[in-house]
This record gives C-alpha cells, sequence and structure tokens, in this order.
C-alpha cells in the first residue's frame, strides 16, 4: 500500500514538473511561415517576450479570430517519449481566456504580391520597367529598378515601412532607363513611408507632408493572364545567358491550362495550373527528334527540366515573361 502511494506520488509530480502554465499574448493577424509545409502562424508573445514570434503548434480549446488581441492562461505540456522532428515538444491547453480585445487592422493585401510603379514624384511612369515585391516570409523588397534587379530589407510597422540600402546587379542599360533607375532608388532608398492602398492601387506617400511620392499598381490575375495568353513568347535567356537559342519557345492556351512550344529541337504540349505568381507543369509530351545541333540539345535538356513536374514562380515585365526557381531567374521569354 505504501508503495503504491509513493508510484502515484512520483507520477503526480512528474506531471505536475511536466506542465506549466504560462501567459500568453496572441496578435490580431498571422503571417505566412513554413513548418512542414508552407502554412499561416499565429504570432505570439509567451511571458516578457518582447518581440512577436511564429506559433507552429495549436491552443487546444482556443477558437482564434483575426481582427483580435488575446491574452489568455495556456497550460504547456512536455510531450514525453520520443518526440517526432516535424512537432513541437510541447502540447498546449487552454486554461483560461483573460481579455479578447478587437483591433483596428491595417491593410496589408498588398503584401507577396507585384507591384507595377505608376507615379514618381508626380511623374506618370507606364512603361512598367520598375516593379518590386514586399516579401513577408522572408522579410526582404525584391524587383527591378527600371535596368537591374534589386534587393533590400525593410521594417513594416502597421501601415509606415522603413526601406534599407538596395543591393543590385550591376548592368548598363538605355540611358533612359538608367535615369529612371536612379531616380527611382533615390525615391525609394533608405526611406520612411506611410501605405495607403485603395483597389490595386498602392501608395507610398511622406509621413510628414502626407505627399505621394512612389505609385503602385497590383496587375490583377485576370490582366496577367490576358497578356499572356495566345501569344507565342521565345526564349531570349536561360540561366543569365542571353543568346539566339533557336526555335525554343512557349505558347500557353488559358482558356483550356494548356502549353505548347519547341524545346530547342522538339515540339512539346502538356497541361498546366497558376496562381498568382507560381505556376506548374505537368504531363509534357512531345516528339522525339535526335537533336543533331549540340545548343540545341543542351537548351532543350535545360528548358525541359525546367518544365517538367515543376512548380516555378513567374512575372511579366515589360514585354518579357520570366521564370524563377528558388528566387534566381532561370528562363526569360520574349513575344516573338
Amino acid at each position: 500500500m505504501k508503495l503504491k502511494f509513493i508510484l502515484l506520488f512520483l507520477g503526480a509530480s512528474t506531471l505536475a514538473f511536466a506542465q506549466k502554465t504560462i501567459t500568453m499574448k496572441v496578435k490580431e493577424n498571422t503571417r505566412p511561415c513554413v513548418g512542414v509545409a508552407p502554412m499561416d502562424c499565429m504570432q505570439v508573445k509567451e511571458g516578457n517576450a518582447k518581440q512577436w514570434s511564429n506559433f507552429y503548434s495549436t491552443i487546444e480549446g482556443f477558437d482564434y479570430q483575426p481582427g483580435y488581441e488575446y491574452i489568455l492562461k495556456v497550460i504547456r505540456t512536455k510531450r514525453e517519449g520520443n518526440v517526432p522532428a516535424d512537432a513541437s515538444s510541447y502540447t498546449y491547453r487552454l486554461k483560461k481566456l483573460v481579455s479578447k480585445k478587437q483591433v483596428k487592422t491595417i491593410n496589408t493585401t498588398y503584401l507577396n504580391k507585384k507591384m507595377v510603379l505608376t507615379q514618381m514624384n508626380g511623374k506618370n511612369i507606364s512603361n512598367g520597367k520598375v516593379y518590386l515585391t514586399i516579401d513577408s516570409a522572408k522579410n526582404a523588397i525584391y524587383g527591378k529598378s527600371g535596368c537591374n534587379r534589386f534587393n533590400a530589407g525593410y521594417q513594416l510597422n502597421g501601415n509606415q515601412i522603413q526601406t534599407d540600402l538596395l543591393m543590385g546587379t550591376l548592368m548598363a542599360c538605355d540611358a533612359e532607363s538608367m535615369q529612371l533607375e536612379q531616380d527611382f532608388k533615390t525615391a525609394i532608398e533608405k526611406k520612411n513611408f506611410e501605405i495607403h492602398t485603395e483597389k490595386n492601387a498602392v501608395h507610398f506617400k511622406d509621413r510628414k507632408t502626407k505627399k505621394i511620392i512612389l505609385a503602385f499598381t497590383i496587375p490583377t490575375e485576370n490582366e496577367l493572364w490576358t497578356f499572356i495568353d495566345g501569344k507565342k513568347w521565345k526564349l531570349i535567356q536561360m540561366e543569365n545567358v542571353g543568346k539566339d537559342y533557336g526555335k525554343a519557345n512557349l505558347q500557353f492556351d488559358v482558356k483550356s491550362k494548356k502549353v505548347s512550344g519547341n524545346s530547342g529541337c522538339n515540339n512539346f504540349f502538356g497541361s498546366f495550373n497558376a496562381t498568382a505568381d507560381q505556376i506548374t507543369f505537368s504531363a509534357l509530351a512531345g516528339t522525339k527528334m535526335a537533336c543533331i545541333d549540340k545548343d540545341a540539345a543542351s537548351t532543350e535538356t535545360k528548358m525541359r527540366n525546367y518544365l517538367s513536374e515543376a512548380t516555378l514562380r513567374f512575372d511579366v515585365a515589360e514585354q518579357t515573361l520570366n521564370f524563377y526557381k528558388d528566387d534566381k531567374l532561370v528562363m526569360m521569354f520574349a513575344i516573338q
């Protein structure tokens, strides 16, 4: 009997040691994150933490609603035994909902979308040579500044953004593009703005004067694919090498979700699925002629590898259709 009591006491003590009641603050919005797969994470502060952090687990008994800031009492329990590599070391269970306060949310729908410059310091820009994406997952701004590609860090606080120094490629272009690039870098680099949105328009305003310094438009998916659809896109650059790639081309039929073209030697056809900025090619088939020309054979091998069962990021800039793998430009096509 005494031994049984000791065992029960030890078991209860072990459980109590493995459990801890913590205070957790939950932010009014989630953030894209990557756990086992891409997902949206709640933003939390545990205890006296000063910074928000991604919360990759769940809280049993807690019904999260975006737009509300919460303070919770949560029972955190350490998992026993072998914990899978993709699982949290703890489980969480709601003990008490201390407070739930509705928060006026800032429109951040412009994040992670391509934005094309349409106005700078009151001057209309219509050539599409300057565009950017504010990537919330990578905490980076990247795009094209007129001639060269660029990237920069940023800090976002509500509707206020502070940009860092721009880093980029160092290609030379025509005088007009180079001047546009210089003006854009001067306007955006190491500056503080207020961001205001209206439908598909995004305005970067001077925080003091409220004057619009930079105005961008977010192309809709329909506008993008209307421009791509039906045109023959000729390969002009692959893996940073620009040259004549012969017959290599792409053509899309948006209505039927079909793609066809020539990979340098052989014709091919297949299907595709696309989101706002990602595309996946599948079920590619084609002719099987022997490629006597070594350059054409090399082009075909590389192009088919990129298009075969792969998901690539894409965008349209000026008159080119560009494909990226791991944020590296791998193929560029121009209207033939």
